[in-house]
């Protein structure tokens, strides 16, 4: 996001607008209440976070159809907490859960997400197997750290996706949110019969420059099943007929029922 203040007011209105100038102008470390969102968020001065609030609030990247009331959300790679916020202020019935590996990120995520009750928040990595697994920064950026197999300096725990459904305590997932820096070339690789049948819809980001082949493996895997496709920003947006279209007219859903705020 460039810091020019007609761009941010252009982009978030005039109040909104200038909260945020005035935070990034003198770096402030207060969270800042927004028109749009139920409560105040901490928004880090570094590149990643501003760019990642803008996709999320201002692009509307995860602003879906989603025709129906979801009841669970899994966000994984949920860095500081923007997307959990994103659906936990649309869908306030909805229990999310949240995942994210690196410290920091974690530790901000925490404090963006502990003023509402229905996201859960854990400190880990989605992996194909249940083990210990190795945070590792590329220099990639604060929003990018890949995890790699093995024990290391930065070791947290790995959860598969059914492992988390069964924190959740049901046995199907409604809508998945995955950005997760290559690793999802494993999950889509081993062990995604336990999840993907039962998952409503999924929105992927994949990333092929950080590890490749993760693109042929979501496709690879996805073309097994009924899934529609449509891509929002730099997001696949994947939804499984079976489980969906069985029922709701993707056509009949207005612009003022897809709306965010």
């Amino acid at each position: 996001m460039t810091s020019k203040l007609p761009y941010i007011l252009k982009s978030y209105g005039l109040l909104n607008g200038i909260k945020l100038y005035t935070h990034i102008k003198f770096k402030g470390k207060s969270p800042i209440l927004f028109s749009f969102l139920k409560f105040p968020v901490y928004i880090r001065n570094i590149k990643s976070d501003i760019l990642t609030f803008e996709q999320i609030f201002v692009n509307k990247e995860y602003d879906i159809k989603v025709p129906f009331e979801p009841k669970i959300i899994v966000d994984l790679g949920a860095n500081v907490g923007y997307a959990s916020i994103l659906f936990a202020n649309r869908f306030p019935k909805a229990k999310i859960f949240a995942l994210e590996p690196e410290e920091n990120n974690f530790d901000i995520a925490k404090k963006n997400v502990e003023l509402y009750p229905n996201i859960t928040l854990l400190r880990g990595a989605v992996w194909d197997k249940s083990e210990q697994i190795n945070i590792v920064d590329k220099g990639y950026g604060e929003a990018a750290y890949i995890v790699e197999k093995g024990r290391g300096e930065h070791t947290v725990k790995a959860y598969t996706i059914p492992e988390l459904m069964h924190l959740a305590g049901e046995n199907y997932i409604d809508i998945l949110k995955i950005d997760i820096e290559g690793s999802e070339k494993e999950i889509f690789e081993n062990g995604f019969e336990e999840w993907i049948p039962y998952t409503k819809i999924i929105v992927i980001e994949t990333h092929d420059r950080y590890k490749p082949g993760t693109s042929k493996a979501v496709f690879n895997t996805i073309g097994k099943y009924d899934f529609s496709l449509e891509i929002s920003g730099e997001n696949l947006l994947l939804y499984n007929n079976a489980l969906v279209n069985s029922t709701i007219n993707y056509s009949s859903i207005t612009d003022n029922e897809r709306r965010v705020f």
